[in-house]
């Protein structure tokens, strides 16, 4: 496939840092590595090596989602991918899946979800912070090249009522989300699954507890995920200085049937 105008693409230097692009008529790339104008890369093939005005070679890739991810607009903290990939494991999310997500944030996560329920599933939104769903409709427009049919966003506070019913999966990102265990256990269908994202262990230990308490919940567990990259370079084999380490916690869990104890 070739590059066309309006696409997004990766560029990538002989280091391996990364440029996120959106390619343009008379648009133009240029840093400490030279120019090269977006009518170069238009009409190329993926993965083909350019050479800027200055002699350095780059090479040009569709962005990956993790790669858009890193790269994309956001007001707030987003959860970082290795967590996205868990919560993702976590839940068994798959396609025809129907999912909500209360605190849609940058929509970093929502954008991942999307791509993993596929064309017949459905993920729900809710965020009662308006200017920030705004930031998610770019980047999932920036992304998809339009809001995608199977996501629905809703202005609203999950605490106050959820609206679907029978769903798979509940995946929340807000500070107190124990209070909003009652319109879980009405909205997931028995067997569906809850995960929370949280910054602090005292928040985890207060959301374990409630959900112990309800004696709905079953197979309740959290952790913590520790991202070390290593360098392979010559007789050089050793872990990175810069490690991704603590971003958040994860709480799991998954819905028992026949019970009704909040």
């Amino acid at each position: 496939m070739q590059f066309e105008y309006g696409q997004l693409i990766i560029i990538k230097d002989c280091k391996g840092k990364s440029y996120l692009q959106k390619l343009m008529k008379n648009g133009r790339f240029q840093t400490h590595l030279g120019l090269i104008t977006h009518d170069q890369i238009v009409g190329k093939k993926e993965g083909e090596t350019l050479v800027t005005s200055t002699g350095e070679e780059v090479t040009v890739f569709y962005p990956t989602l993790n790669e858009f991810i890193q790269k994309m607009g956001r007001r707030t903290a987003i959860i970082q991918p290795k967590d996205i990939a868990f919560i993702i494991m976590g839940v068994d999310l798959k396609p025809g899946d129907k999912v909500l997500e209360a605190g849609t944030g940058s929509g970093a996560l929502l954008l991942a979800l999307s791509r993993y329920v596929g064309k017949e599933g459905r993920v729900y939104s809710y965020d009662n912070r308006p200017e920030l769903q705004e930031i998610a409709i770019k980047n999932l427009t920036k992304f998809y090249e339009k809001i995608p049919d199977n996501v629905i966003l809703k202005q609203k506070d999950i605490t106050t009522g959820i609206e679907e019913k029978n769903l798979d999966a509940v995946i929340l990102d807000f500070s107190e989300p124990w209070s909003a265990i009652p319109e879980i256990i009405n909205a997931l269908r028995p067997g569906g699954k809850l995960a929370s994202y949280l910054p602090t262990i005292i928040q985890v230990e207060r959301l374990v507890k409630e959900l112990q308490r309800t004696d709905n919940f079953i197979d309740i567990h959290s952790c913590e995920l520790l991202l070390r990259p290593w360098q392979i370079k010559g007789f050089s084999v050793r872990p990175l200085h810069k490690i991704i380490g603590h971003t958040g916690f994860l709480v799991f869990a998954r819905l028992k049937g026949g019970k009704n104890n909040v």
